[in-house]
């Protein structure tokens, strides 16, 4: 990847990347410098003109591929990786980055541009390692976007074995301008719980209890499909999960196990299937089902791993037999 870069007060800014590859990692450092600042439009299509007051640096492998290269912005991009050093990016960073689905970060990033993430529909999931405690931005990304997110917090400190991930869904949600007629007022109507989720941050850290208890009102309003990544997602990673809530995520599987198990089946997701197991949150009639979807849709591991299931929690006995 080839960077156009200025240096200010002995750091790096990033201002354009040209490459060959849709996923883009930016390095910690160039010229021994660190990279603490991407400008202003830095991945989008739209900048009016491009900088003239840059350097370049471009590792040697990628002198290979230069016939390639393309500008890595817009449509050209799907996921981005900020190093711990990167500490601001600047206005409209993603400007209508239509295929932008991920982006990863740590807490050092505090600052960001108005619009950063205006036109950013696909994005999808934001990776956040916190290594200087529990405070983040990512309130401040998801109240600029409507769609459905996943976030996956990695803190540090906890584990020796290294950081803990904890994934949560922020499901969607959208505004709609209405007009009492009568009156001539407009106001604002909220629809889906998103925009309730996205509240449940003080001082930029994320209030687990707050967010668990909005699983109700979810319930109330969401897909199922929804309902059970969101059950899961607490239920396998369970960072801030106290024994109450933990108890209403499984009462929910527990009152859903028909269609969460074809559910489970359809997505192939293996520690799901460990957790059903190790909750005991199988009926026989929701693992026969499982059983039977797998079988029919040709996944012979899933099968398999089912189908022992099956012999373990719930045996055949053997008939007993009478000699006349």
């Amino acid at each position: 990847m080839k960077i156009h870069y200025r240096v200010h007060d002995h750091a790096i800014e990033i201002v354009r990347c040209l490459g060959t590859d849709s996923k883009i990692v930016l390095p910690e450092e160039i010229a021994g410098y660190p990279v603490k600042k991407v400008a202003a439009y830095a991945f989008s299509v739209k900048k009016e003109q491009e900088d003239q007051d840059i350097l370049v640096y471009e590792s040697e492998e990628d002198v290979l591929f230069q016939e390639n290269e393309r500008l890595l912005a817009g449509g050209e991009i799907e996921e981005v990786v900020f190093p711990d050093t990167v500490e601001e990016i600047g206005n409209y960073i993603f400007y209508n980055c239509k295929a932008l689905k991920c982006l990863e970060y740590t807490d050092s990033l505090t600052r960001l541009g108005s619009g950063a993430f205006t036109g950013c529909g696909s994005l999808e999931l934001l990776r956040v390692h916190l290594k200087r405690g529990k405070k983040s931005c990512v309130k401040e990304i998801l109240g600029e976007l409507w769609q459905r997110m996943d976030v996956i917090f990695y803190e540090y400190g906890k584990s020796p074995e290294g950081a803990e991930a904890v994934k949560l869904v922020f499901p969607e949600h959208y505004e709609e301008a209405v007009e009492n007629t009568p009156a001539r007022i407009l106001f604002t109507q909220h629809h889906g719980v998103g925009n309730n989720y996205r509240q449940c941050f003080y001082g930029r850290e994320l209030d687990y209890r707050k967010y668990d208890g909005l699983f109700p009102l979810a319930v109330a309003q969401e897909h199922r499909a929804v309902l059970a990544d969101m059950a899961f997602s607490r239920l396998t990673t369970p960072c801030g999960l106290t024994a109450e809530y933990e108890k209403m995520y499984e009462t929910y599987v527990r009152e859903h196990p028909m269609e969460t198990s074809r559910y489970l089946v359809e997505q192939e997701n293996p520690q799901w299937l460990r957790c059903m197991s190790g909750r005991g949150l199988w009926t026989r009639e929701s693992l026969e089902e499982a059983i039977r979807i797998a079988a029919e849709t040709g996944k012979p591991e899933m099968l398999s791993f089912l189908m022992n299931e099956k012999h373990l929690l719930f045996p055949e006995r053997k008939r007993k037999q009478f000699e006349l």
